[in-house]
């Protein structure tokens, strides 16, 4: 019985986590390779990737804690060069012209209707996400890959769009927050063995009080 007590223990506080940490200041090598920014920061992981939460999230990137993910361009380096962002009522469009080091960046000319924060999000290579706080009212610019290694410029494999919508801005469909999880196939395994001891010791407790 102290075992199988132990397994249910095991199998209901055994979750996925995700740590809490903090990004931190660009340093002066990529703090302006995004244009125009009033704010460069780096990433405590790897990939801003979707969980529960979104890494730029947990992040608080410029102090924010309520960023949206919009999607990606250049996804796995080779991927298309334009966004939609699709909203009740309205439509905007993200796009870059250039390659994986550097180019220009545009948007919809009236995409700040819609939004009081965006964010432009670069990965590529080992290096931490970097992200760029676009200074408000601004609809194009350039960019250079803040991906380097020993001091060389590395490829970007993806530009992320991240936006705080505005009040009364309705998404139109998906991806518009972030997609929850997959529970790992160990995890959902356990939760089921967890799931079914729990049956079986009530009925045990109800054959003895029977």
């Amino acid at each position: 019985m102290r075992l199988l007590n132990k397994m249910l223990v095991v199998a209901v506080f055994v979750i996925p986590t995700y740590s809490q940490a903090a990004s931190i200041a660009c340093d002066a090598a990529i703090a302006n390779k995004v244009t125009v920014n009033m704010g460069c920061e780096v990433g405590s992981q790897k990939n801003d990737k979707l969980n529960p939460t979104l890494a730029v999230n947990d992040d608080s990137m410029f102090g924010i804690t309520n960023w949206e993910f919009f999607g990606k361009i250049f996804e796995g380096g080779s991927g298309d060069n334009s966004l939609a962002i699709n909203f009740v009522g309205d439509s905007y469009t993200f796009s870059a012209t250039g390659d994986l080091q550097m180019g220009t960046w545009t948007m919809s000319s009236d995409i700040w209707d819609s939004f009081d924060d965006i964010m432009l999000v670069f990965k590529g290579g080992n290096s931490n996400f970097t992200g760029y706080h676009i200074s408000t009212g601004v609809t194009s610019g350039n960019y250079m890959t803040p991906q380097l290694k020993d001091g060389k410029p590395q490829d970007i494999s993806h530009i992320t769009f991240y936006g705080v919508k505005g009040d009364g801005v309705v998404c139109q469909a998906t991806p518009c927050a972030p997609i929850p999880p997959v529970p790992e196939p160990s995890t959902i395994a356990l939760f089921m063995l967890g799931i079914t001891g729990l049956g079986f010791a009530s009925r045990r407790r109800s054959k003895s009080n029977g």
